[in-house]
């Protein structure tokens, strides 16, 4: 956007400003910021996907001034993602922000509807969302009169980050330090107890665990009724919303930017595997529609995000030996977890499988397209939702988007029938030599982690790789 442009539409005109442009972008408006100035006038900022909003003194970069001494030359950043819903702020003054009366400082944070944004002795800014989510309900936040509730450290709002059969997720606060943060509070119903002990082993799994490209676990606070575990909040909307926006681009990263996810990728996997831990359920949507989850999440916006490894739920210790429960999502499953799932006396080993799915992976970002779940199977609608479904072991699930289609895609991963385009892969060898051999049908001599971060794809780059890692954890 050029940084003579406003992003923002004032209730009485000002001179100089062109209204015509906000007028232009109101039907892709994700959010509104509403403000009265020093003047006393109301004014509202839009917020879009295409235009973020940069709050500042500073009148050659910032969408909108407020020339108050407190006030950074750019005070903070507020961004939206549309197909994750999210309206979020990323404060980069030196004096911090408060939202809902929180002080929070250098960090990012979800904006949601009717939060208050308000810059340290100045300004005052309501956030209003151009489409509200629907309230869930049925939980122990699902009345309409609390905002708000205590849990030792923690404050938990009700406000919903997403909801599925067993579990919610909503916005909470970390309120322990003097600088808050907030993080996710998934909260799950004890008297679920099928999936009680899946939610447990992941809180188990992750509370262990400590690396910059795995979700962190902050705290498991149980009572009668709930299990709340407080997880690192991600406020960059997920890695399929990250890719969908390179729609100019056929929705494919360039390699630089691919290389530099998935280096990130196989750190996060090294860290597990050392510890023989298989998270057994990698994946990326294919298309918007999708119902099926992501687990690869963009910390905070921007370009060559750093990512983290999210949903341990599946997860599996002790992953070098053989398991016959089948779990994870159907376009995801390596061929032995194709045939073990039809097979209930046959099974497979974990940690090949995290191999197989990163291969998917990295396909998906470099061509566009996932290399087996592409196309329409007859009778079969473009794009079905999604279901959950067993297996025959009672224990085992999956995602399966159509019976047909999921039989198409199964039959697919079995004999192998992986296209690389010339035209894609051509001029990128390198990237195709380890796609390939992480999509090895054989785990036997399918690309470990390991193997992976000494191909000469990762080799020819890796101090530059190295230094731009380094950075961005550094800058967390």
């Amino acid at each position: 956007m050029p940084r003579s442009q406003r992003a923002c539409k004032n209730d009485q005109e000002r001179p100089g400003h062109r209204s015509q442009n906000a007028q232009a972008q109101t039907s892709n408006v994700c959010a509104k910021l509403i403000t009265t100035n020093r003047k006393g006038r109301r004014e509202v900022l839009l917020l879009s996907v295409s235009r973020p909003l940069t709050i500042g003194r500073n009148a050659e970069i910032c969408s909108y001034v407020v020339s108050d001494p407190v006030v950074s030359s750019v005070h903070c950043k507020l961004y939206a993602i549309r197909a994750d819903r999210i309206n979020g702020i990323k404060d980069l003054s030196s004096n911090g922000l408060f939202l809902n009366g929180h002080w929070i400082r250098g960090s990012s944070a979800i904006l949601m509807h009717g939060d208050i944004l308000q810059l340290p002795s100045s300004q005052k800014f309501t956030c209003v969302h151009s489409a509200q989510a629907n309230r869930d309900r049925g939980d122990v936040f699902s009345s309409a009169t609390v905002t708000e509730n205590s849990l030792g450290r923690w404050i938990v709002t009700s406000h919903s980050l997403g909801s599925g059969s067993f579990a919610t997720v909503r916005l909470a606060m970390d309120t322990e330090l003097s600088v808050h943060k907030q993080v996710a509070c998934k909260t799950i119903k004890r008297k679920v107890s099928d999936k009680r002990n899946t939610v447990a082993k992941e809180a188990q799994i992750l509370g262990a665990l400590n690396h910059p490209n795995i979700n962190r676990v902050y705290d498991v606070v149980s009572d009668n009724k709930h299990i709340h575990i407080f997880l690192e909040l991600c406020t960059g909307g997920d890695l399929f919303s990250y890719i969908s926006h390179y729609e100019a681009s056929a929705y494919r990263l360039c390699e630089g930017e691919a290389q530099y996810i998935m280096y990130q990728l196989l750190q996060g996997l090294e860290y597990l595997h050392e510890r023989l831990i298989s998270h057994r359920d990698l994946k990326v949507r294919t298309h918007p529609s999708s119902m099926k989850p992501e687990n690869i999440l963009l910390y905070s916006p921007g370009p060559y995000p750093r990512i983290q490894i999210a949903d341990f739920g599946l997860a599996r210790p002790k992953s070098y030996q053989e398991t016959l429960n089948v779990c994870g999502t159907v376009p995801y499953l390596p061929p032995e977890g194709i045939v073990a799932l039809d097979n209930k006396l046959m099974g497979y080993v974990g940690i090949p499988a995290d191999c197989w799915s990163a291969g998917v992976i990295m396909y998906l970002m470099l061509s566009g397209r996932h290399p087996f779940d592409y196309g329409v199977v007859p009778g079969d609608s473009n794009w079905p939702s999604s279901i959950v479904i067993q297996s025959h072991n009672t224990e085992s699930q999956y995602w399966l988007s159509s019976e047909r289609n999921d039989e198409v895609v199964k039959r697919r991963i079995i004999e192998g029938d992986v296209e690389f385009l010339d035209e894609i892969w051509g001029g990128i060898p390198e990237a195709r030599a380890l796609c390939q051999w992480f999509l090895s049908p054989d785990p036997q001599t399918r690309a470990t982690v390991h193997d992976a971060q000494n191909s000469r794809w990762i080799r020819c780059d890796l101090q530059e790789l190295k230094t731009a890692y380094q950075r961005r954890m550094n800058s967390r």
